[in-house]
């Protein structure tokens, strides 16, 4: 299974940021990547993710981005790997969980990484239940399927009430055994989502006021900037602003960052518009001198 994801795909068009720390969390003797971005936000990369799961590195990129709701948890952050420091896509920890939901098992041909995944949904289904306040929905899900199973197989004998007692019992000590070692693994994991949590919690993003005075600003900086002779000033401008915040869209940017990417660019500015009256000064001081040269 090809678990790499090369940096030159067609799909990855968002700014490479650098994180602020990377660690590394066990996860059933192999490793889960993760990264913090200025903000706190936390981030895991997509490979270790596929490498734990047994899953197709390639086919969960493209379920990435190709939906509009998963894009905005995708981010392209510069991460530690063993062919060195290289772009990697990852996803926001606080999505990953539903995101696994979403797997398609059928395709996992791997026997043991198919069972992770199974037990994993299954875990999912017992937290989100027991959010909402309706704990036996699983149970009562697992059971109706285990009762199915059974009277399938033995529809052609008569089974006494007894042994069919047993049988359910035993497969819901298998079934709870195995929800068991899901929470145990997923146990440092779920801690190092909620830290992250504690840390990237609702912040105030920029009000439309502060939106206008921020584009208007990039316009005059570009403008000036296309006057010196740079055709495409606009990736210049927002790299910039990405390498202050932290964050790859306007509009995710912070209050708390926005006087310090308006003081930089208007600096941008009065450096280019000052770059540009001494052009013109030293082109009109040339004419003069040309002029004079020719009344001698």
């Amino acid at each position: 299974m090809d678990n790499n994801i090369e940096e030159n795909d067609e799909e990855m068009t968002q700014a490479v940021i650098e994180p602020i720390l990377e660690e590394v969390i066990p996860f059933r003797g192999r490793e889960l990547r993760t990264a913090t971005l200025a903000d706190k936000q936390g981030y895991v990369s997509l490979n270790s993710v596929c490498e734990a799961f047994g899953l197709h590195a390639r086919a969960q990129r493209r379920r990435l981005y190709r939906s509009s709701y998963w894009l905005q948890y995708a981010a392209t952050l510069m991460m530690d790997t063993p062919k060195g420091k290289r772009p990697t896509v990852c996803i926001s920890a606080i999505a990953l969980p539903l995101f696994l939901t979403g797997v398609e098992v059928e395709r996992v041909q791997d026997p043991e990484a198919r069972e992770l995944v199974e037990a994993f949904l299954d875990e999912a289904m017992d937290v989100l239940a027991e959010h909402f306040g309706i704990s036996e929905k699983s149970e009562m899900k697992f059971l109706r399927s285990a009762v199915a199973r059974l009277v399938a197989e033995h529809d052609k004998e008569v089974q006494t009430s007894k042994k069919l007692e047993a049988e359910l019992t035993e497969i819901r000590k298998s079934h709870d055994e195995k929800v068991g070692q899901i929470r145990e693994a997923f146990g440092n994991l779920r801690q190092q989502i909620r830290e992250v949590s504690e840390y990237a919690g609702p912040k105030a993003r920029l009000t439309p006021e502060h939106m206008g005075q921020l584009r208007i600003l990039i316009d005059d900086l570009a403008g000036a900037l296309t006057r010196t002779g740079i055709l495409k000033p606009y990736p210049g401008i927002y790299a910039e602003i990405i390498r202050i915040t932290g964050v790859s869209k306007t509009e995710d940017m912070q209050q708390a960052h926005f006087q310090q990417v308006i003081s930089h660019l208007q600096r941008r500015l009065q450096d280019v518009l000052e770059a540009e009256r001494r052009q013109l000064a030293r082109a009109d001081q040339a004419e003069s001198s040309e002029n004079d040269g020719e009344h001698d």
